[in-house]
């Protein structure tokens, strides 16, 4: 039953306002994932659209996705040992974009289809606010019971960096470069980071990623950052941990680097990497009384509520306090679902603890819930069952060994599965199922009492919680 507000009265004029059950702002996963949850439901619904459909998802995202697949099946097409004489066969990147630029164009079309399909209200333009129910796009305005701001996020960017896109790049401009560097730069050892420097490195780039913290991915387990770390090394990845940039800037053709220690690095490109910033620059958010906290994000509770009953935010551009909020595509789009249910049955709190992830770095890492780390923190003794690739043949006959499953339960006497890490060929195999079973609040007996499929990966799961259970050697 959808829970409707009485509209205030602006003007003599608001008869004119077009109205609706429920306006979105941004069109990108989140944003478009609510107005076609909405419309499918029954609700009027308004999609305020100043950019391409799906935003970032599409045009940055997928574009980075399609390298990294183009870059693990190079991988391959090269690898020794394999019966085969490989040949390192040549990169066109000029037309690899033109192939990305092509998908991103039929996937955005899928999108507009949909909409026309739905009958959803496309307006284009961006959006502000004049009051708490009223928006404003150009010389517009119109009316919402409900509004849902999904206007996602951008690259941060450092003062004193100037930024032509060109040989100074963010995520953005990086996904359409149409020919190879010899080196590039990489200032930021996050997901982005890291994902990037595989992708170039496996192209043939020289890359040299530099970092303030002490290790490249330190919000993760030390033993994910040891084997991505031994990885990188054995790929000729050069890392600068706890470096802080004195300055970068464009000297001829080249990007000279200058780092406070002294250190000055030559390079063809450079990525700077270093987080994404909320997109909230002329909504006027204190026209709607819309909090944001200091890092300038929206807050919201565990619906996907602001500080103002009827206005949702989802997405990029949004913030909970916790650690598994992450900002990822398939979470902005579970939170525009959960706007649209709160809407209309005041539905129950999304909840976080299972959310899965793939890091696309060469190898794979991936995970969904707690990692060791924060298990520990949080229960003390949780409990860590850790199965090697080398037990596991699949990856044998992939003759690819490296990596590992981590399965991280409850303490003695909780059994509940709290999260699992997987690094390695395909570890976004083994995530799904550990991420339904912390959903569902299955017990790790759950997996042990399972038939897996042979040869697969997902035995690698199955063993480790067999050996929590006592039911499989423990390894050294």
């Amino acid at each position: 039953m959808l829970i409707k507000k009485k509209l205030p009265v602006l003007n003599r004029k608001s008869d004119k306002i077009l109205r609706f059950d429920a306006l979105v702002i941004g069109a990108g996963p989140g944003g478009m994932a609510a107005a076609t949850r909405g419309a499918l439901k029954g609700l009027k619904m308004g999609l305020v659209n100043g950019q391409s459909l799906w935003g970032y998802g599409i045009h940055g995202a997928y574009k980075s996705k399609g390298m990294y697949e183009l870059a693990k099946d190079h991988l391959v097409a090269t690898k020794p040992g394999r019966g085969y004489l490989p040949a390192p066969p040549k990169i066109d990147l000029e037309q690899v974009q033109t192939q990305l630029t092509q998908g991103s164009a039929e996937l955005e079309n899928i999108y507009k289809e949909q909409i026309d399909l739905l009958g959803l209200s496309e307006i284009k333009g961006f959006a502000s606010f004049a009051d708490p129910h009223t928006i404003q796009v150009e010389d517009t305005q119109y009316q919402a019971d409900n509004i849902i701001i999904a206007t996602g996020s951008y690259p941060r960017w450092l003062p004193g960096i100037q930024r032509d896109g060109k040989l100074i790049m963010s995520s953005d401009e990086i996904v359409s470069l149409a020919e190879l560097p010899e080196s590039l730069l990489i200032l930021g050892a996050g997901v982005i980071g890291c994902e990037f420097a595989s992708i170039f490195n496996t192209f043939g780039c020289e890359i040299t990623l530099v970092d303030t913290c002490p290790a490249i991915m330190s919000h993760e387990d030390d033993d994910i950052v040891e084997f991505l770390t031994e990885n990188f090394q054995v790929n000729d990845i050069k890392v600068l941990p706890s470096s802080r940039l004195e300055s970068m800037k464009v000297v001829g053709d080249r990007v000279v680097t200058t780092l406070q220690n002294g250190t000055e690095i030559e390079s063809d490109k450079a990525l700077v990497s270093v987080g994404r910033v909320p997109s909230t620059a002329g909504l006027n958010l204190e026209k709607a009384g819309v909090a944001t906290n200091e890092s300038g994000y929206v807050s919201v509770n565990d619906h996907c509520q602001t500080n103002v009953e009827h206005i949702y935010a989802v997405g990029d551009v949004s913030e909970r306090e916790s650690d598994l909020d992450l900002s990822l595509v398939h979470v902005a789009e579970a939170q525009g679902h959960q706007a649209i249910h709160h809407i209309i049955t005041r539905s129950e709190p999304l909840p976080l603890n299972h959310i899965p992830f793939i890091i696309f770095t060469i190898p794979l890492i991936a995970g969904a819930g707690e990692n060791e780390k924060t298990a520990r923190k949080k229960y003390g003794e949780a409990r860590i069952a850790r199965l090697n690739n080398v037990r596991n043949h699949r990856a044998h006959a992939m003759r690819s060994c490296a990596g590992f499953v981590k399965l991280i339960v409850g303490p003695e006497g909780d059994d509940r599965i709290l999260g699992v890490r997987a690094c390695g060929p395909q570890a976004d195999s083994l995530i799904g199922e550990v991420s339904l079973c912390i959903q569902h609040n299955l017990l790790y007996t759950s997996l042990v009492d399972a038939i897996h499929a042979h040869p697969s990966l997902s035995e690698s799961l199955h063993n480790a919680a067999r050996m929590l259970a006592g039911l499989y050697p423990v390894q050294d």
